[in-house]
């Protein structure tokens, strides 16, 4: 008795003499391979390879196949993917979707082996916006399908002066995770500012010449920022800022923060890093404390530049936002009335916030979301659902600032008010380490969420933006 293979199974095949009463064995075989060609595709197993969405229709040689990144670049997309026929060496016909509509048809180079996978590439022309990119894999013997989605951003619309652009000098990250406005030089011999205000060499660090959105966390170092229920703002205010970049990393939009530790930052320094990178927007990122007053809702706090309209519209979308982000949940609200899009200026007609009035060519704004010294509202910032809906809001509302006019609510006031904490200057400033040691980059949310009860659980990681895949019907596949 000899043995042929198959997939899963080691069926005897016998000689020509022994064929008497094989029938019924025969038929009870065809019947297992008839079913294991039948078996819908949410009850087989998942593919093999790594990054495949299951196949595309009932059958288990169906294609199958995955969106392995989409990348913007100006007005175009460009998207990746990889795809297989599990039966075969043929090649795999697809479609590419934007917003649901077909854009670019092809087929994949022919793999290099039986039901091996291969890669394929597609630059589209697309408008500026935020957009859903979708893989179809097509099979004409079997079906069609939309196996993976992903979000996509091209263009925003730059809205920072070209002349603002041209002085820009980038910064540096030193080998500590640093970031310092560069002042001079070239690489291998750059001067820099130190966070203190001083001025340094640095032969060894990374570069980055501009970035479309710097987020500031605010405080850091010995200077706490609010307080309240176990947490300290300045680690709140670095937790959330490294989610939104990289919300905005997984959306190809470049993004950077201004401090990456637990150090002192003074204002001056945040400002010239800012500034050195000619972003479209500064967000100074911070939790807010010393309200009392009792309110309906939450008391969200964005305040903006005098010198740019841009900026107050930011900030009105931003209120907008947030405050809806932070509705979503239940607390007992505190406010003042400073609640919404406002304006603090000095008795001379200034920004009274440094953030402001050190980069007054930049659209900025300070957020102050939810009041730390509020234990109700503090008890909502260990809870990871609620960073995640902050860091979102903060993404969502940039993204209506770039591509629409829309002008948000007005809810805030203009206001003259000079006093301020008095934090935030140079003095008695002590650098970190640049070129050696740690900074203690990342602060550890185990550590920045633990309560003063105790250590509460760890959040989840952060939902992505760009979600594995979406299965089902595609409701743009006519019958034709």
């Amino acid at each position: 008795m000899t043995h042929f293979a198959y997939p899963g199974a080691d069926y005897p095949v016998m000689a020509p003499s022994t064929l008497s009463g094989v029938f019924p064995r025969v038929l009870a075989i065809m019947v297992i391979l008839a079913a294991a060609f039948t078996v819908p595709a949410a009850a087989q197993e998942a593919p093999s390879a790594p990054g495949l969405a299951p196949a595309i229709g009932p059958w288990i040689g169906a294609p199958r196949g995955q969106i392995t990144d989409v990348a913007g670049n100006g007005d175009s997309l460009t998207i990746t993917g990889v795809a297989r026929d599990p039966d075969s060496a043929q090649a795999v016909r697809y479609d590419i979707l934007v917003n649901g509509l077909t854009v670019a048809s092809g087929a994949t180079p022919r793999p290099s082996g039986f039901g091996r996978a291969a890669e394929f590439s597609e630059d589209v022309v697309v408008s500026a916006g935020k957009h859903t990119v979708c893989l179809r894999l097509t099979d004409g013997r079997f079906d069609k399908r939309t196996v993976n989605c992903r979000t996509a951003v091209t263009a925003p619309p730059v809205r920072v002066a070209q002349s603002t652009i041209d002085k820009a000098k980038g910064v540096a990250i030193t080998r500590s995770g640093v970031v310092v406005p560069i002042l001079g030089g070239e690489p291998g011999n750059l001067r820099v500012q130190t966070p203190c205000g001083a001025e340094a060499t640095l032969t060894d660090a990374t570069i980055i010449d501009r970035a479309r959105v710097v987020i500031d966390p605010g405080h850091g170092g010995s200077e706490s920022g609010a307080v309240g229920g176990g947490l300290q703002e300045k680690n709140v205010n670095l937790v959330v800022s490294e989610l939104v970049v990289k919300k905005f990393e997984d959306l190809g939009i470049s993004a950077q923060l201004t401090r990456t530790g637990d150090y002192r930052l003074p204002i001056g320094t945040r400002a010239q890093i800012a500034t050195n990178l000619a972003p479209d927007v500064f967000l100074s990122l911070h939790h807010n404390g010393g309200a009392v007053r009792p309110s309906s809702r939450p008391g969200t706090e964005i305040f903006y530049s005098e010198a740019r309209p841009e900026s107050k519209r930011l900030a009105a979308i931003l209120y907008e936002e947030m405050n809806a982000a932070a509705a979503q949940f239940s607390a007992n609200w505190v406010s003042t009335v400073s609640e919404g899009a406002s304006l603090r200026l000095r008795e001379d007609g200034k920004d009274l916030y440094g953030v402001h009035r050190f980069s007054p060519e930049l659209d900025s704004v300070i957020t102050e979301f939810l009041y730390l010294s509020n234990s109700s509202e503090a008890q909502l910032m260990k809870r990871p659902e609620v960073i995640e809906a902050e860091a979102q809001s903060i993404v969502d509302g940039i993204l209506r600032w770039w591509f629409t006019e829309d002008s948000g609510t007005t809810r805030g006031r203009q206001f003259t008010d000079s006093s301020s904490t008095g934090t935030g200057g140079f003095d008695n400033c002590n650098d970190p380490a640049l070129n050696s040691g740690s900074v203690g980059l990342s602060v550890q949310r185990e550590q920045v969420l633990a309560a003063a009860a105790g250590k509460i659980p760890a959040p989840k990681p952060a939902r992505s933006l760009l979600p594995a895949f979406e299965l089902g019907a595609d409701p743009s596949v006519s019958s034709s």
